[in-house]
């Protein structure tokens, strides 16, 4: 038997801090120790024992006695979940000290899916995170963070990238990102205070690294493929059709449909394999003391329709410099320059609606004409379109920031920064004189210019205090922040003078008469030129305690010259808790759990973007003549009304979460319940006729609305062997948004996209139900025969709808008195998600890497307005023809081709479609060079790799695409929509 020896030791966390608690046992024996408050243990033991240090949250250690007789021990927190650092605002913390819902994404995860927009990349990867795409070529997709959280306000979050303010991001190229954290709860949003309503997203750009230069390139070259676009009548099908809708009309047969075959394909004609280049490189190196990272990037994207392309150049320089121990500058400067030859506005309408039996060139080089076929003026040839277009955007973006940090009485931090952005663009459109067809011909040279630009600064200042005592940890933080934005926009229209075919002379002269003018919104609030100053304070103080308990409270005063001097000022508070019960000594000897934490939270942000000039009433100018004197005079009528005083938007939210890390730290779950409650909700409240303003709205605060939800996260990852790994990752986010209550005269308030050929509003928010449903009559049927209209009645024998023809829809009566009226719409569909989800899987192999990333909406609608928006003898889709009532017993669920007559385009019903979908969202196939074989040919990294994004989508909506964007009251209506493309691309990441 060994001899006994007594060992004696401290045990003390990686920052030199005393551990009490911790299990020291001899290795497959139950002799062992604890140690005490100030982490020291005893115990007897041989040379030869094995001892086991553990402690809940830390990682095991084993050590062999030998002839040790002090043995201390450092020990490292075992769960990466928590001991990771995240950008908040105004700083950085300690995941473990996080109270709020913040996730942060590594800029590779972002970059390696070859997207244009930095935002596409998130699509699927964060829970309560929504991305919606869009089809159109160097367009922002849009973002809904926990819900929709405006609507005459704004809904998008607000981007702070390196410290400057940003309403869009589509400037920024997604390789120059380092990490980007989305701000999701009230707590941890509102030290953005009255610009943190919609959440924030916190976006760090690379930085330089001190050592030797590395130069890095990242290229790519690929192939857009349209997808998803409905398959439509051909000419036969068309003919057959258009001859049924003239007989219902009281005609004869027009065409004969015999000498039709498949006819022109509108789709094959417009649409083309897209080519898509992009390019990066940067240089990044550095000495001790300053650090730098310059990159240069070149985007070419064709759109799948021809004519349309997009090309983006960006550059990026930062530099940071360490001019003492104590002092810290730095500075960064972003510049983007884009050009785009617009598509047609109304391009996607006409190919859907386009008549198969039109040529879009005859064979003497003339275009097809509808008049040919006598289809009426509603029609017209794309291919028209598209050969008149000449439509461009220009835009140049510059942004900048310079901050200094100064250390101080060793706890303290100064950090002064100062940056700015100059944003201008141009768009231009010019109309030649043309005679194409009899409804398409202009007799003048037309140039239309618009010019917006934007320049903003901010200045900000903070003071940090940050000191560890004991078990206690205390940040302190108070700050300063001014801002000032100045946008304006001139639009200026010309004709005829010096224009001519020739773009050299597209320009403005004196020669040429113009018209420039300020721009009046639908609301009639003047929109530009707009300034906006805004003052604030805020501070913060989170306190943790032996990394068990955590504090943060959070107070932001906001002052914005949008509003009056009795609603000028906000002052919004947060708070927020954590409970590490992972560190806690009665989970000391439970083997489930390497980290459990639990948090709540409550805060109150507020909505400030509201337009600019919402309490300045505007008038008109207009003649009147007085008595029979016939004299003329000027005089000023009011266009709109003074609203009342808006306040704030203010949202009060809620969360509880729970962060766990299991089985030796290879699974981690989050979960997060939320409530957001928007009170003095902005929308555009109807106003009389009689008032004689030329707007029909105005701006009111008319209640609350409540978005609610569940959000979960679980990751595996685990490595096999030396050669193996994967992991496998899925969130899942439920949200319910409803309108609580409306604080003016009913409990409907009517504002929307427009659905229907007659104009009327396809959307509406009326008190318990979501912002924005589909409002319009239920389809209950299609009538069979007059004998059917003839019967359906109300109790007084009064025809719900007498009009009706057999093969129209049968709407039902909600109010039960014939005939039917608006009084008798409805909700018929919610664009608002209830359900969205992400899957995101790799696996590795020696060098081979592969990722699959699917994403999925569920029990969510869409409005395909395709279908309905009829004015003449526009086209059908295939499955209509094929399951079309014409003739009694024929379909019960489709109506006649007489779709846009009689009362079959009012808003219903039957347009609206299932928008849930499940999309492989990317694939990546990636091959890594050995590091022996780059060190012979001299690099240090090479990267090859195929990637396909959007390839396959899973999906009942008939129409272009379940993804569809919009402002709040038209979200969800598929009008016009450009499509999106799966995209198959090859591209190399090269390191020298």
């Amino acid at each position: 038997m060994n001899a006994q020896t007594q060992v004696t030791g401290t045990v003390t966390d990686s920052a030199g801090k005393p551990l009490s608690g911790v299990s020291v046992q001899k290795k497959n024996t139950k002799t062992g120790a604890t140690t005490n408050d100030q982490g020291v243990y005893q115990l007897n033991a041989s040379p030869a024992d094995v001892l086991v240090f553990s402690h809940v949250g830390y990682q095991d250690q084993e050590i062999t006695v030998g002839s040790q007789t002090t043995i201390n021990v450092s020990m490292n927190i075992a769960s990466a979940q928590l001991t990771d650092v995240v950008v908040v605002g105004y700083g950085t913390q300690r995941k473990i000290d996080v109270t709020g819902s913040v996730t942060q994404i590594n800029g590779n995860e972002i970059s390696k899916q070859g997207v244009v927009n930095p935002l596409s990349g998130l699509q699927g990867k964060v829970a309560g995170v929504q991305i919606t795409n869009t089809g159109t070529p160097g367009s922002s997709p849009q973002i809904t963070i926990r819900g929709l959280g405006g609507y005459s306000s704004t809904t998008a979050p607000l981007y702070v990238v390196d410290g400057v303010w940003f309403s869009d991001i589509s400037f920024l190229n997604p390789n120059d990102i380092e990490t980007m954290s989305i701000l999701k709860d009230a707590s941890s949003e509102s030290i953005y205070g009255v610009r943190g309503a919609n959440g924030v997203v916190l976006i760090t750009t690379k930085k330089g690294a001190s050592g030797k230069v590395a130069i890095n390139y990242n290229g790519s070259v690929g192939a857009q493929i349209a997808s998803n676009i409905p398959k439509m009548a051909n000419g036969y099908e068309y003919a057959v059709m258009f001859n049924e809708l003239t007989r219902l009309t009281g005609g004869t047969d027009v065409l004969d449909s015999s000498q039709f075959g498949e006819g022109t394909d509108w789709f094959d004609v417009a649409l083309r394999p897209a080519l898509m280049t992009n390019h990066q490189i940067s240089v990044n190196g550095g000495a001790e003391k300053s650090t730098y990272n310059l990159s240069l990037g070149y985007l070419n994207q064709q759109g799948i329709l021809k004519t349309n392309t997009y090309d983006r150049y960006t550059a990026n320089f930062r530099n940071d410099v360490k001019i003492s121990n104590h002092i810290k500058v730095g500075y960064n400067v972003i510049g983007n320059y884009s050009k785009s030859f617009d598509p047609p506005g109304s391009i996607w309408r006409q190919l859907y609606t386009a008549p198969p039996i039109l040529s879009p060139k005859n064979a003497d080089g003339s275009y097809g004409d509808p008049a040919t076929y006598g289809l009426g003026s509603a029609i017209s040839n794309p291919q028209v379109t598209l050969d008149y277009n000449h439509a461009t955007t220009q835009e140049y973006h510059l942004n900048g920031n310079a901050y200094i940090d100064i250390n101080f009485a060793k706890y303290f931090t100064w950090h002064s920064s100062i940056g700015g952005i100059y944003e201008n663009a141009e768009e231009q459109s010019f109309t030649p004189v043309y005679d194409a067809t009899s409804t398409q011909y202009s007799s003048t040279y037309t140039l239309s210019e618009t010019r917006t630009s934007v320049k903003n600064w901010i200045i900000e200042n903070t003071l940090t205090y940050n000191k560890t005592f004991g078990e206690h940890r205390i940040t302190a933080l108070a700050g300063q922040t001014a801002y000032r934005n100045f946008a304006r926009q001139a639009v200026a229209t010309t004709t005829d003078g010096t224009l001519s075919d020739d773009p050299s002379t597209w320009y403005f002269s004196s020669s040429n008469s113009s018209t420039y003018y300020n721009i009046i919104s639908s609301d009639g609030v003047q929109t530009y030129p707009a300034l906006e100053k805004v003052s604030s304070y805020f501070g913060r103080l989170t306190y943790s305690f032996s990394n068990r308990y955590t504090f943060t409270g959070t107070l932001r005063s906001d002052a914005s010259s949008k509003f009056t001097s009795n609603f000028g000022r906000a002052f919004l508070p947060s708070f927020g808790v954590a409970w590490i019960l992972s560190n806690e000594s009665f989970m000391r000897n439970q083997k489930v759990f390497d980290a459990l934490k639990l948090k709540a939270s409550w805060g109150a942000v507020g909505n400030s973007g509201v337009p600019t000039y919402v309490a300045t009433q505007t008038t008109t100018s207009s003649s009147i003549i007085y008595g029979g004197t016939g004299d003329i005079s000027t005089g000023e009528s009011i266009a709109t009304l003074e609203p009342n005083p808006l306040k704030w938007e203010k949202t009060i939210g809620t969360d509880i979460g729970l962060e766990a890390a299991l089985l030796a730290n290879r699974l981690s779950v989050d979960i997060d319940l939320y409530n957001k409650l928007t009170k003095d909700f902005v929308f555009p409240v109807a106003v009389l006729a009689s008032s004689g303003t030329t707007t029909s709205t105005i701006l009111e605060n008319v209640g609350d609305m409540r978005n609610r939800g569940i959000e979960i996260g679980v990751n595996w990852h685990d490595k096999i062997n030396d050669d193996w790994s994967y992991s496998i990752g899925g969130n899942f986010s439920s949200n319910s948004n409803i309108f609580l209550k409306s604080d003016v005269l009913g409990s409907t308030l009517y504002s929307g996209g427009s659905a229907s050929t007659g104009g009327e509003y396809g959307t509406v928010t009326k008190v318990g139900q979501p912002v924005g449903v589909f409002y319009g009559y239920k389809v209950i049927g299609i009538f069979q025969n007059q004998s059917e209209i003839d019967s359906y009645a109300d109790a007084d024998g009064n025809l719900y709808q007498p009009d009706a023809q057999p093969g129209d829809f049968k709407y039902e009566s909600t109010t039960k008195s014939g005939p039917l009226s608006g009084n008798d719409r409805q909700a018929i569909g919610n664009p608002n998600p209830k359900y969205f989800y992400g899957i995101n899987t790799s696996v590795s192999y020696k060098s081979f890497d592969l990722s699959l990333d699917f994403n999925g909406v569920a029990d969510a609608d869409v409005y395909n307005a395709n279908k309905g928006l009829r004015y003449g003898n526009e086209n059908w889709t295939k499955a209509f023809y094929e399951n079309r009532w014409h003739g009694e017993g024929t379909s019960t669920t489709n109506p006649s081709v007489n779709v846009g007559g009689n009362e079959n385009y009012y808003t219903n019903s039957w347009y609206v479609e299932s928008g849930s979908y499940f999309r492989i969202r990317n694939i990546q196939l990636g091959y890594t060079l050995p590091q022996n074989t780059l060190q012979k040919i001299g690099i240090q990294n090479f990267r090859c790799y195929f990637n396909a994004q959007n390839p396959v989508i899973f999906t009942k909506y008939t129409g272009f695409t379940p993804e569809v964007t919009g402002n709040p009251g038209s979200r969800g209506i598929d009008n016009n929509v450009y499509p999106l493309a799966a995209i198959y691309i090859i591209g190399v990441n090269l390191t020298f």
